[in-house]
């Protein structure tokens, strides 16, 4: 999944609507299931599905991600674009049975997606096309769950949400702090707005995830996949899908997929600014419309934003606060400290909210999701995470540049990857579709 600024999780307006519309999706569909539950008849089958995956050096992964396909599909509809690949890419998908092209030298992934589409001739032979990244290994329950979801002929698309192997461990590591602080964030993004926004009644989700995703056929051959200039396809497809009114984005609780998220500093800043620039090329190219999806992408925006600059500003705040208490220490900045020192904003009641809403609240929220999907280790690295709030922040603020005035070739580098792993053993070597015993917060009545 892929938030708007991937860092500390502001509370506004936004995230406070969403979270109520979250609410009451929850009631009301509890609701329609044991008073309104009626018999449709699912308008599409596996056999209607055509799967394909642009791939660049994943030969670690490549087979795992095939393999939970092959649990539903057939290697005839798996198709397989080696995009500039330099390892055994190609050559590992060719082993299952699937198609395979090579592309070379690579294009990027839109346009390699595109390739497929138009060599295969896809849209004229299958109803879905069912896109999905080659690190990602689909839940077992995924596409029995998006083909119910098709149900309702307003769906144009139905993503799942992502999901990380997260192995129980003692001893902490960096890596797992990282994608700790990723697998927060994702959990809260879904529980206080992407599940209100893809509410059939409100339905404004600003992003539609590209890693693990099923279109109608007649929707993504009206969208244009590799737009020009643009980074990453996965926001561009969202604004166009609710400019051109093509449908509604669908979504439930226990859709996954499970991908690999960045564990080291360097990819984790290639990653995040490349959907941050991503974004920013979007909405130049896209601009704004209006629309419930442009409001409350705006609104959001602007919170996030403005959560940005208090992040960044924070420690700056304490260091002058700090400062104050020590007179003559820097003669330069003694009329500046004194200013500082005689603002109402530096009293002990404006200290204490600040310790309490950004360090206290927040890691509350940390607890709740360690609790909630039993990740114990949350609660130690939970503790350490403000650093990564003010370093995602900084991404954030250095994306704007590249993002409105820069343009790309849509070519990309995957994170370092290491071998795939059953998301259940993570001992074991994935290679079959999975499942993921749900949390409490996951489980649906009807899904």
């Amino acid at each position: 999944m892929k938030p708007i600024s991937p860092f500390g999780f502001p509370i506004g307006l936004s995230v406070a609507f969403w979270t109520l519309m979250g609410i009451l999706r929850f009631i009301t569909e509890t609701v329609e299931y044991f008073f309104g539950k009626k018999f449709v008849k699912k308008p599409y089958h596996k056999k209607n599905i055509a799967a394909i995956l642009p791939a660049h050096n994943e030969e670690k992964v490549i087979l795992a991600t095939i393999n939970a396909l092959r649990v539903h599909l057939k290697p005839k509809q798996i198709y397989v674009a080696s995009d500039g690949s330099t390892d055994e890419t190609a050559s590992l998908a060719r082993t299952t049975g699937v198609n395979v092209v090579e592309i070379n030298p690579g294009l990027g992934k839109a346009k390699a997606m595109t390739h497929l589409l138009e060599h295969f001739n896809l849209y004229r032979k299958y109803k879905l096309i069912f896109i999905i990244d080659a690190d990602t290994q689909m839940d077992s329950e995924f596409i029995p769950t998006a083909l119910n979801i098709f149900k309702d002929p307003k769906i144009a698309v139905v993503f799942a949400r992502p999901e990380i192997p997260w192995p129980q461990h003692i001893i902490p590591r960096l890596k797992y702090y990282l994608i700790g602080y990723r697998e927060r964030l994702n959990k809260l993004l879904w529980l206080m707005l992407i599940y209100g926004q893809t509410w059939k009644y409100t339905n404004a989700m600003y992003v539609i995830p590209g890693f693990c995703t099923i279109y109608r056929s007649d929707v993504l051959s009206k969208l244009e996949i590799d737009t020009p200039g643009l980074l990453i396809e996965d926001f561009n497809l969202a604004f166009q899908l609710y400019k051109q009114k093509l449908g509604k984005v669908g979504h439930a609780r226990r859709v996954w997929g499970w991908d690999q998220h960045p564990d080291n500093i360097l990819d984790y800043w290639k990653q995040v600014r490349r959907w941050n620039i991503g974004f920013f090329q979007t909405l130049r190219k896209n601009g704004v419309w209006p629309s419930l999806f442009c409001l409350s992408m705006i609104i959001f925006s602007i919170e996030v934003f403005l959560h940005s600059f208090f992040i960044i500003g924070l420690p700056l705040y304490f260091f002058s606060l700090l400062l104050t208490s020590f007179p003559d220490l820097i003669p330069p900045l003694d009329p500046f400290l004194m200013w500082v020192k005689n603002l109402e904003f530096f009293g002990h009641d404006t200290i204490s909210w600040l310790l309490f809403n950004v360090f206290i609240v927040d890691y509350l929220f940390t607890v709740f999701i360690a609790i909630a999907y039993k990740k114990p280790q949350l609660l130690f690295y939970g503790l350490f995470f403000f650093p990564m709030h003010i370093f995602t922040s900084l991404i954030l603020l250095s994306s704007v540049i590249p993002g409105f005035f820069t343009t790309s070739e849509g070519k990309w580098i995957s994170p370092k990857r290491y071998k795939a792993l059953n998301p259940n053993r993570p001992g074991e070597s994935a290679d079959f579709g999975v499942q993921n015993p749900a949390s409490f917060l996951d489980r649906s009545i009807h899904e």
